[in-house]
């Protein structure tokens, strides 16, 4: 699913209330994570983007031992908070500093479009996201793996970065997005997975 039907699925609940949280990839993408998540069996995970990803990974990975996931959208956040109960989860709700434009009177499309505007701005402007970016540091934490599928992404991965301990792993999902490949090539010899088809995969290993 692109990342504007998502969007849309969220403004105008087109997602059942009482479904178990989907993830917003393709089959495709989604194995390349679980490959990598297995692979790693990481013990304290960090995600910038809440729903389906941390449902998956809370019931699918018994390694984890810490998870901390951070939502901007108040309620997404309300309804992944009621869909999940996991002692291991921190979830936390960070709302934009500049308050994103209120497309409660437009049309799908024209709502879109002007969330879209905002959002491209997010990844250029650092004080619009700020606080969300910055959380996790705030939380003197270490990370073995991070995961970027939310908003400020082009922030979130420097700030991802130099949470995670040395061997640790960071993802970017979505990553066939220009406006993310400057701070992906700020990490060490991150790699764009092969295939994908509506979200690509970007994976960074951190040196030892």
């Amino acid at each position: 699913m692109g990342w504007l039907e998502e969007i849309g699925n969220r403004l105008f609940g087109r997602e059942s209330a009482d479904a178990a949280p989907r993830v917003y990839m393709h089959d495709d993408e989604l194995a390349q994570l679980t490959a990598v998540v297995t692979k790693l069996a990481p013990k304290r995970v960090l995600e910038w983007g809440s729903g389906g990803s941390t449902h998956m990974f809370l019931t699918r990975f018994p390694s984890i031992e810490r998870m901390v996931s951070v939502e901007n959208d108040r309620g997404w956040y309300e309804r992944v908070r009621a869909k999940i109960d996991d002692p291991r989860l921190s979830l936390f709700l960070v709302e934009s500093d500049v308050a994103p434009p209120d497309v409660s009177r437009e049309g799908p499309k024209r709502g879109r479009e002007l969330l879209s505007a905002f959002h491209l701005r997010c990844e250029r402007e650092p004080a619009l996201m700020r606080s969300y970016v910055e959380k996790p540091g705030s939380l003197g934490e270490r990370f073995d793996f991070v995961l970027v599928d939310g908003r400020a992404r082009s922030f979130c991965i420097a700030a991802g970065w130099e949470l995670l301990v040395p061997g640790g792993v960071l993802v970017l999902h979505d990553a066939q997005r220009p406006e993310y490949r400057d701070a992906m090539l700020a990490t060490h010899e991150p790699q764009w997975l092969e295939p994908w088809q509506q979200g690509q995969i970007c994976v960074a290993h951190k040196p030892a």
